[in-house]
């Protein structure tokens, strides 16, 4: 909770994009966050948030960086209002959680104290990567000379954990067939 307090302190700017476990639904399609801001994730970075990123995963989209456990307003007013989104009551939380689905990743945000934080960011296909130069389709060899060895390794997933955030890539075949930047909320 201090740190995601510290966060709002430093008026950072993030998006998530988490799985999100359906309790009750809400569905509209395109919905506009607000108009351009892209000013805005410029202006937030500050020697703080720069601390924070080195200390988390982070993925930039669009010249917007996605921190974990940041507030998500200004991540989503960065990045526009090209997204459908989806709201389901949140069984962890009080509130709604949130999908913004852009074109090649969906950001997830969790609800505390009526402000959105950013739960996940989930890679949907090549056209997005990570900070590190990882996409889907990215070889295993690749994920390892970019990230060194896995914290947690099964027959089908590399598990990273950075700070108060996780990185989880699937492999398949030898490539990267999913990818997800996830929160630790607790």
């Amino acid at each position: 909770m201090k740190k995601m307090r510290a966060i709002l302190a430093a008026g950072m700017v993030a998006v998530l994009a988490v799985g999100l476990a359906a309790c009750g639904s809400t569905e509209s399609s395109s919905e506009t966050a607000a108009e351009s801001a892209a000013a805005a994730g410029e202006s937030a970075q500050s020697a703080e948030t720069s601390a924070q990123e080195a200390d988390a995963y982070t993925v930039t989209i669009e010249g917007t960086t996605i921190v974990m456990n940041a507030e998500a307003a200004p991540i989503i007013e960065s990045l526009g209002d090209d997204y459908s989104y989806f709201e389901s009551e949140s069984c962890a939380f009080e509130g709604l959680d949130k999908v913004y689905t852009y074109s090649g990743f969906k950001l997830n945000t969790y609800p505390v104290d009526d402000v959105d934080y950013v739960s996940s960011v989930v890679f949907m296909d090549d056209t997005v990567e990570t900070d590190e130069g990882i996409c889907i389709g990215s070889a295993k060899e690749d994920v390892t000379a970019a990230y060194g060895e896995a914290d947690e390794e099964t027959d089908s997933a590399l598990i990273y954990e950075k700070g108060d955030s996780t990185l989880t890539i699937g492999i398949s075949d030898g490539a990267v067939s999913s990818l997800e930047i996830a929160a630790v909320t607790e």
